[in-house]
């Protein structure tokens, strides 16, 4: 009976250590490192419709109405919050001017290339306008 308790034990304080890592240590696994000028080139290469300005990768989508841009913003915010980082985004009407930077690293990094895609997966979920 002791061994099966102390297995127990064993167990559950192992997932408590985990949980309480992952909480505290958060930030560890969101540190990014800045992209080369080439990384950058090669990988927006393979994104539609996204462009470098000014050291970020900046993309304008265009809807049909307000209502269709404003539940696109919803989904950008909730990715972000999901991924913790967070694009500058302007929306107008039916369109929203989303850029990307991660500022920790003073440039682009793979937190915002992977945030682009899923962007890009939202916006056809809502059916851009052509």
């Amino acid at each position: 009976m002791g061994e099966n308790l102390a297995g127990s034990w064993s167990k559950a304080s192992g997932a408590l250590f985990q949980a309480w890592v992952r909480v505290n240590f958060r930030h560890i696994a969101l540190m990014a490192v800045k992209l080369t000028g080439h990384q950058v080139e090669v990988v927006l290469a393979t994104l539609d419709g996204w462009k470098l300005e000014h050291g970020q990768i900046v993309r304008e989508y265009e809807f049909a109405d307000f209502i269709a841009a404003s539940m696109f913003v919803t989904g950008v915010n909730m990715e972000a919050e999901k991924a913790n980082h967070h694009p500058e985004l302007l929306q107008r009407f039916g369109k929203v001017k989303i850029q990307l930077t991660t500022h920790d690293v003073g440039g682009i990094s793979e937190l915002d290339l992977r945030l682009a895609k899923k962007l890009d997966a939202r916006a056809k979920s809502l059916v851009e306008k052509e």
